[in-house]
């Protein structure tokens, strides 16, 4: 959620900079504000309890732990750390391991997930939006205007996929949001081929710009909710 709200802010502040003299330098330098605060916030920040323990320092751990935690009493918790990080230092060979039948599920699921979500091709559905949003007159600053628009559905599906994940499950997501990118994806190719075909020439009109802009929100929404499902999983 923070992530994608951060995209958006990023991408208003470039649009309400671009009219400046400055404003790219604007743009450039207030991007150095977060930087700073990430830079100077990591001298202060202490390490987990988990690394601490899987460098044998586990006076330090518990130290720690009682810190997050704001209390003493904390020793059920600390020997789960403990118990958990000696279970990992006696696995051999881990790499190989999840190659095994009995993570091989886990292991496709996490490699053809993103693979399938970036070979859906909306890298190229983004970077062609700017052109429908020309088409629809959104004058000379299509790009901007089209990153803040994206932005602003990153952040609406973000929220779709916080609040209903825990109500319906990670599956009802995860399918309503690839059913809702096949539809949204079928159609705009459609469209595309009756008007451009294979040579690549023709135009759209402003009610057909409008459907294909509708539907590439729609594509990006439904990737995101499939991202939030699976972002679930991964935590």
């Amino acid at each position: 959620m923070m992530i994608t709200i951060g995209i958006l802010v990023a991408n208003l502040i470039n649009y309400g900079t671009v009219k400046l003299e400055h404003g790219w330098r604007i743009s450039l330098g207030v991007g150095v504000v977060p930087a700073i605060i990430l830079c100077v916030g990591s001298l202060f920040l202490g390490d987990t309890p988990n690394s601490l323990i899987e460098r044998g320092k586990k006076e330090a751990a518990k130290k720690m732990l009682q810190k997050i935690r704001g209390m003493d009493n904390v020793d059920e918790e600390f020997q789960d750390l403990i118990d958990a990080a000696e279970a990992a230092r006696d696995v051999e060979h881990p790499w190989k391991n999840i190659t095994t039948p009995k993570y091989r599920p886990q292991l496709i699921f996490c490699s053809l997930i993103p693979f399938f979500q970036q070979f859906t091709g909306i890298n190229v559905i983004m970077f062609y939006a700017p052109v429908l949003f020309k088409t629809l007159g959104f004058g000379n600053d299509t790009s901007l205007m089209s990153s803040v628009i994206t932005g602003g559905v990153n952040v609406v599906a973000t929220i779709v996929s916080i609040f209903s994940v825990d109500k319906f499950g990670r599956r009802i997501l995860f399918l309503e949001g690839g059913i809702q990118m096949l539809i949204c994806q079928l159609a705009v190719g459609i469209m595309i081929a009756l008007k451009f075909g294979v040579s690549g020439e023709g135009y759209f009109t402003k009610w057909r710009s409008w459907s294909s802009l509708i539907l590439y929100m729609c594509i990006r929404c439904s990737i995101c909710m499939v991202l939030g499902s699976t972002r679930v999983v991964g935590s």
